[in-house]
C-alpha cells in the first residue's frame, strides 16, 4: 500500500522550491507548452484587469458559447470548471457512484476524488511489458471507469474515437482528454462528439496546457444534455473566474498557435526520446503527449536520488515513485524546446 501522503503529490510544485532559486530552475516536472502564453491572451488579460470589480458570469456563457461553436456541438452539453479536475469531483459528487474502476498507473486525482465520495475502488493494471495499453476485455462490472487518453504519466493512447462503450461493463466512462491537444491525430482519438450525444460517455479536457495557463485554472466536460442538468446541481457558485474564462474564450481562435505548438512538441518529442534512448541507464517509453515516462535501469539509482541530482544542476523532474503500478525506478519529463531538452540531456549525462 503507497504513502497516502505522498499518494496524490503532483508535478509543477515549483514551491518546493526555495523562493530566491526558482527563477533558475528549468521545470521538467509540469506538462506545459514550453512556447508559453500566446502574446494575444497576455494582452487580453491586461486589459480585463479593471473588469475584476465584477463578479465572474456565474454561467460562464461566453466561454460555453465558444466552445460549443468549436465542437460544433450544444451549449448544453458542456460544463465549464475551475479546472478539469474540479470537474473530476463534481463527476463523482453528483453521481454518488458505488464501485469506481481505475487504470493504473494514471492520474492520481481519480483515486482521491473517489475516496473522499466513499466509492469502493478497484484497480485495473496496465502491464508495463505490454506498453501500458489497456484491454477493455479486462475490465469488472463497475458503475464507474475513469480512461486517462492520452494517459498521465505513460503518454500512450489507450482508446479511439472508435471505442464501443458497449464493450466495457460500465454505466459512465469518464475519458480524461486532459492532453489531447497534443496528439498529431486528434480526430481520431477523441470521444467529443459522441459524448454529447451518449448518456454513458463524459469527456473532459484541459484549456491550460496548450496554452500555458495552469495558474487560471480552467477545464470544460462534454456529455450528454442530462448529464450536464445533473452535474451542475453539485457545481459551487462563481467556481470559474474573469480572466479564466476570457483568456479560455479567445485561445480556442489561436489555430497558429495551436499548429505551431504542436509542430514543436512533435519535432521535439520525437528528438528527446532518441536522446534518451541514446543512455544506457535510461529507458523512455512512446509518447503521444508532451512528456516522456521514463525507466531507470541502474539499480542503485532511485528516481528520488535522480530529482535531487538534477535539482543541483537547475533541474526539476516528476519523480513517479507515488503512482499506483509504478516504483522508484520510474521519472517523468516534459518536452520542451530544443536548446532545453539539451541541457536536460547534458545534466542526464552527468548523472545516469
Amino acid at each position: 500500500m503507497k504513502n497516502t501522503e505522498n499518494l496524490y503529490k503532483h508535478g509543477g510544485n515549483i514551491y518546493e522550491i526555495e523562493p530566491g532559486k526558482r527563477d533558475s530552475i528549468l521545470d521538467f516536472s509540469a506538462s506545459i507548452n514550453p512556447l508559453g502564453i500566446p502574446p494575444g491572451i497576455k494582452k487580453l488579460l491586461s486589459s480585463q484587469l479593471k473588469n475584476l470589480v465584477h463578479y465572474p458570469d456565474f454561467e460562464s456563457h461566453q466561454l460555453t458559447s465558444a466552445i460549443a461553436d468549436y465542437w460544433d456541438i450544444k451549449k448544453e452539453n458542456i460544463l465549464v470548471g475551475n479546472g478539469s479536475t474540479e470537474l473530476i469531483y463534481i463527476v463523482l459528487n453528483a453521481f454518488q457512484t458505488g464501485t469506481v474502476t481505475l487504470t493504473v498507473p494514471s492520474f492520481t486525482e481519480y483515486e482521491r476524488a473517489a475516496r473522499i465520495s466513499k466509492c469502493i475502488v478497484q484497480f485495473l493494471c496496465l502491464p508495463e511489458d505490454k506498453g501500458f495499453l489497456f484491454n477493455p476485455g479486462y475490465v469488472k462490472k463497475s458503475d464507474m471507469i475513469f480512461l486517462c487518453n492520452p494517459n498521465n504519466p505513460t503518454g500512450n493512447l489507450v482508446v479511439s474515437s472508435q471505442l464501443d462503450p458497449d464493450a466495457i461493463p460500465a454505466d459512465k466512462i469518464i475519458i480524461d482528454e486532459a492532453f489531447m491537444d497534443f496528439v498529431q491525430d486528434e480526430d481520431a482519438y477523441t470521444l467529443i462528439p459522441r459524448a454529447a450525444k451518449s448518456k454513458k460517455l463524459i469527456v473532459l479536457r484541459s484549456l491550460t496546457k496548450l496554452f500555458a495557463l495552469p495558474g487560471l485554472r480552467i477545464g470544460y466536460l462534454v456529455a450528454h444534455s442530462n448529464t450536464i442538468r445533473t452535474l451542475k446541481k453539485y457545481q459551487v457558485p462563481w467556481n470559474v473566474n474573469m480572466l479564466a474564462q476570457t483568456a479560455a474564450g479567445r485561445v480556442l481562435t489561436e489555430d497558429m498557435f495551436r499548429q505551431r505548438s504542436k509542430q514543436l512538441i512533435a519535432r521535439e518529442r520525437k528528438f528527446l526520446y532518441e536522446e534518451l534512448s541514446r543512455l544506457k541507464g535510461l529507458e523512455p517509453y512512446p509518447s503521444t503527449a508532451n512528456f516522456i515516462l521514463v525507466k531507470i535501469k541502474q539499480k542503485c539509482l532511485t528516481s528520488s536520488m535522480l530529482r535531487e541530482k538534477l535539482l543541483k544542476k537547475g533541474i526539476l523532474i516528476r519523480d513517479c515513485a507515488n503512482f499506483r503500478g509504478l516504483n522508484d525506478q520510474f521519472i517523468r519529463v516534459a518536452v520542451r524546446t530544443r536548446k532545453e531538452n539539451m541541457r536536460l540531456m547534458q545534466a542526464l549525462e552527468e548523472c545516469v
